[in-house]
Parts: structure tokens; sequence; C-alpha cells
């Protein structure tokens, strides 16, 4: 059979396959509903209610009626009428306490049509709290179903005992007269009738009644409901426990306000060492910030858990400011002129001791233990975080709210050790040495075929101003003074931050010259003279900020600059330029001085290292004793 036959005839038998109550549907809408609330001196009510339908498509055999509060019918029976007037039997089954369905017993079901079902039950409305006692009056909270379908013109009659002050529409909220609600008094002989009406119904709503009654028009019911009881005493307040609250607050003000005057005098005086000024985020002097913060602190700690009505809004704005008052600035510095000094190989243990130093925190002195950039900073802010962890988990057991509130209000030590850190220290003059840089040094020192040593300058007053690595390969090209991986230091708004950078000195006229002229045609590079005048230096930036990439670069110049040749050959008497070739195939000749051999090559032979003296990377004297 062919494919389309086969569809086609698939669709033709589809409707014989389908069941009946799959082909079938139906479709109704609400139009409104009208409620007739007839409320006794008892507090017993009866409810009549006229909902009207359209049919679209039926048949229609029942309907769901839900969040009804329904003690009793009082008319088991349902009338439906149809728009010509044809009533219809029908009769109430209750589904729960609160829903009820109407089943049509005709035999022909409505098919289309506008029909109006008319339903009757009672309800007590005391035993359900909808009306309750309200100081000297009684109030009835009525809510109806919820609208299926949005429909307009909902109208609820309440029809009560008549009094002396007739029945009003109020604001649950507040207890005043309802201005907006459309509603018409009737009163009649023995009753009093208020009619109200929504305009409209919006799909989904539940449309809410709240009236004020007159006491007297439920006598019986004010008899025997039971006498209020007086009021209980109101207890002295447990002084012994505010002053307790007062001291705990008043400790927790000290304590933080002394942590912000330790960290501020601590990097207030490691700051002046560097030749810089500490700044606080908020521009208050020292003692009054302290003392900011911790009032600050307390106030807000106060306010988000103390109080019949806790303001935690308001408590946590508090705190916030506490931790700005505890934050610091990075350092206001200038850079400064260095003066004259000379560069010397220094001994590890001597080169990296302002690492060290800063490790470990000996900079900030005192405070050491409050900057997460030392070592005895980590160790703190490590055993703070485990402390209040802990506690969150225990106060957690007893009190969800104050285990959230002390999690978030622990942030406000955050500041103390993140900010004002030796990393924010302006880094020049001192000798700062970055991390990378360490690492950089131990793994071109372990690298077969190079010796790499630490370069430092020396100033005039003894001190180490900078440290570089100096790295040359064991068999070097002739020309070739020095590879230094150094570090360049950029400021930031946290701090300072450091980047690698490799200079590579040689002697102008060279062959190592001339190679590095070919080497740096591709990357990019800046050519400056170096310390003598026949000196020049390449500086070449790594691809990356990282130690490796330091690391790579420096091992790629030193394998380029490495001596390959037996027997070592005369440079060129000019200035190589990119692109320039070797004086073995240079067409013209001139002569030139024999460098010094200080060194031998991988066979054993001399190997000219010009402008450096024999033996450069041994350890000279100690530097601060030059």
């Amino acid at each position: 059979m062919h494919p389309r036959r086969a569809v086609a005839l698939a669709i033709a038998f589809l409707p014989l396959i389908v069941p009946a109550q799959a082909r079938a549907w139906q479709e109704a809408h609400e139009l409104g509903q009208d409620f007739v609330v007839r409320v006794e001196g008892t507090g017993v009510a009866s409810i009549e209610d006229k909902v009207r339908w359209r049919v679209v498509r039926g048949p229609l055999k029942s309907l769901d009626f839900g969040n009804l509060d329904i003690d009793r019918f009082r008319d088991p029976s349902v009338t439906v009428t149809a728009e010509d007037g044809r009533a219809l039997a029908a009769h109430l089954v209750r589904q729960d306490s609160r829903t009820f369905r109407v089943v049509i017993d005709e035999p022909h079901a409505p098919v289309r049509g506008v029909f109006a079902f008319d339903l009757r039950w009672q309800t007590d409305l005391v035993a359900s709290q909808a009306l309750a006692k309200d100081g000297a009056s009684f109030r009835l909270a009525w809510v109806e179903p919820a609208a299926i379908d949005g429909f307009d013109g909902a109208r609820t009659v309440f029809d009560v005992p008549a009094a002396a002050d007739p029945p009003q529409a109020i604001v649950p909220e507040t207890g005043l007269v309802d201005e907006g609600a459309v509603a018409s008094l009737r009163r009649d002989p023995g009753r009093d009738v208020l009619e109200l009406t929504r305009p409209h119904v919006a799909h989904g709503e539940a449309v809410a009644w709240t009236l004020r009654l007159d006491p007297r028009a439920f006598a019986p019911l004010t008899a025997s409901l039971p006498v209020e009881a007086a009021p209980a005493p109101v207890e002295e307040e447990d002084r012994t426990r505010a002053a307790g609250l007062l001291a705990g607050f008043l400790v927790l003000a000290a304590a933080f306000a002394a942590l912000v005057a330790t960290k501020a005098r601590a990097f207030a005086a490691v700051s002046a060492a560097r030749g810089a000024r500490a700044r606080a985020l908020l521009p208050l002097p020292d003692a009054l910030r302290a003392v900011s913060a911790g009032g600050a602190l307390a106030a807000g700690v106060a306010l988000q858990s103390l109080g019949s009505q806790p303001r935690p809004t308001l408590g946590g704005l508090l705190v916030a400011l506490a931790a700005l008052a505890a934050a610091q600035r990075p350092p206001s510095s200038r850079p400064r002129v260095r003066g004259p000094g000379r560069w010397l190989v220094l001994r590890p243990a001597e080169a990296f001791s302002d690492f060290r130093d800063r490790c470990h925190g000996n900079d900030l002195a005192k405070g050491a233990w409050l900057d997460a950039g030392t070592v005895p900073g980590r160790l703190a802010l490590s055993a703070v975080i485990a402390a209040v962890a802990a506690a969150v988990v225990v106060l957690a057991r007893f009190a969800s709210e104050g285990a959230w509130i002390l999690a978030m209000d622990a942030g406000v030590l955050l500041p103390l050790w993140m900010t004002g850190s030796v990393t924010q220290l302006p880094p020049y003059g001192s000798g700062a040495v970055a991390p990378w840089l360490v690492r950089a040094f131990r793994r071109l020192r372990a690298t077969p075929g190079l010796r790499a040593a630490p370069w430092g300058r020396l100033a005039l007053d003894g001190a180490i101003d900078e440290v570089r690595v100096l790295v040359l390969p064991r068999a070097c090209m002739p020309g070739v003074v020095g590879i230094e991986v150094g570090q360049a230091w950029c400021s930031t708004p946290v701090g300072w931050a450091s980047v690698p950078e490799l200079l590579v000195r040689v002697t102008d006229g060279s062959a190592a010259a001339a190679k590095l002229a070919q080497m740096t045609s591709t990357l990019k590079e800046s050519v400056f003279v170096g310390r003598k005048p026949d000196e020049r230096v390449v500086r070449l930036v790594p691809r990356g900020p990282a130690a490796s990439d330091a690391v790579a670069l420096a091992r790629a110049v030193a394998s380029e600059l490495a001596e390959r040749r037996a027997v070592t050959m005369s440079t060129v008497g000019t200035t190589p330029s990119a692109g320039a070739t070797s004086d073995a195939h240079s067409p013209s000749r001139s002569p030139s001085p024999s460098p010094a051999f200080d060194g031998e090559d991988r066979r054993g032979r001399p190997c000219a290292r010009a402008g450096l003296a024999p033996n450069v990377l041994e350890p000279r004297v100690s530097a601060h004793g030059a």
C-alpha cells in the first residue's frame, strides 16, 4: 500500500479508535453570583447562593463548588432554572468539609444556554470564628468562593437583626468605614438589610467583606459568651537581664574598636616606613573611626536581635557601616628617585629576606596577625572562620534566625584582614620581592645548562632596593652580558601587582647583539642603552604574568644565546640591527679587540663574556657589609 493512502486511511478511522469520552468536550463560563446571608441573633446564618453559568458546549451534568463553610444544608434540593424559565431538577452531593457538587437529575442535561443555580445552606458563624467580638462591637468576616471566570456585578446582601447602630462595611486593617464600598442600607421592622456590590471580580479573585455590627443585635449570643478575663498585670522588667545585655554590647563595641585601632596603628607605622601615608575608607581620625566602628556594630546587633519587633534592615545597615569604618584604602605615596648604587650577586637567603619577612608579617610588627597577606594573619583568619562556623552550627539548634544573623554579621571582621595588607604597600625602594620571582629563581637554578643567581642593587646606605634573577648559559655566545629576570610593578585599585620582564644585556656590535636582533624581530621589545656606553639592553615581556611564562622565556633566550661553535669568531664592529648577519658572512670586516676569556664552553674551550668579571655568578661578600 502506498504510504499516503495508509496515512489517509489511519486518519479516517481515528474517530472510531478514540474513546467517546475523549471525543466529547465541554465549555462553560461563570457569569456572576449573588449571595444573601441572613444572620440570626444566635450567630447561625442561612446562605442563599445564586450562580449564573453560560453553557457553550454541553452536556453539563455537574458543577463543583468549593471554599464554603457548610454545617448543614438548609434545603438539600437545588433549583436549576434555564433562561426560558424552564426548571431542571438537581441535588447536592457533599465531597468534603468545604466542597460539594451539584448533580443535574434531568435525563437531557443542558447543552447550551444560560442557567441559574439556586443553592441554600446554613453555617454557624461563631463556631467558624467568622463572627467575633471586637471591642464593644461585633465583627463579621465574610469570604465568598473564588471566581472561576471574571465577571461584573457581584452582589452580597447581609440581613441582620435590627439594632440602634446599622451595619457598616469597614476596612479590616484599620477598622475605619470603607468609603469605597458600593453599599445600600434598608432598615425594615426588626431587620437591617445591607446590600454591597463589587463592580468587577477578576479571575481567581474571592470577594471578601468585613462588617461592624451592633452588639445589641446579638443579645442572646452576648449572654452566652464567657466573661472576658481581666488583663494580667504587667510583669516588672528583669533588670539583671537588661544589665547583662548592656554589658555584653559594651564589651562587643570595645573589642571591635580595639581591633580597628590596633590595625590602624600597625598599618600607619609600616606605611610611614615605606614613605607612604595610610588612609582609611572613611576620612575620620583613627580614634574616632574605631569608636564609630564599635558603636555601630553593637547598635546593629542590638536592633537585629532585641525588642518585641526587631529591625533587621536598620541593624544590617549599622553593621555595614561598622565594616566600612574598619576598612583601609591603599596608602598614598609618590615614587622616589633612588640614588647611585651597584649591582652584586647575592645569596638567596639575603636576597629573598624581604619575601620571608612579608610572609611572616615582620613588616606589620604587632599587627601581622590582622593581615591575611602574612602567615600569622592567614592562621588567625582561619581560626576566626572556624570559630564562627562552630558557633553558627550550635546556635542553629536553638534559634535559626540567630544563626543567620551571626553568620551575616561576622562579615564585619573581613575588612580587618583583607584591607590594610602588605600587598598594598609601595614596592619601590624597599627591595620587595614578588612570590612568583622566588618560584622563577628556583626553577631556573634547577635547569641544566643554566646558571642563575639573585642579582641585587646595593644602595649607598647598604640597603637592597631592587632584586632580580641573573641568568647565563654555561657556554654563552660572545657579547652576552646577562639575562635579568625582573619585576615591573604597577598600581591597582586594591594594591600593587608585579608582572615579569626580561632585560637581555649584550655588547654593542657583538655576535650576541646580532643574534638578539634576529630573535626580537617578532617579539615585543624595547631597546635602550645599558649601564655602559657600549651596552645595549632589550626588554622582553612574557606572554603571561605567571612565573612559568617568565621561566619559559628566559630558557628560550638563554638557549638562543648559548655558544654552539667550537671556535669563537670575532664580531662585526658596527652596531647590529634587526635582520643583521654574523661577521662570518659579512662582506667587509673591521678588526675588533679580542674579548676577555673568563669562562669555558661545553667542550672546555674559552668563552668570552664581555663586561663580566670572573666568577660573576659566585656570591660576593654580604651586601649589608659592603
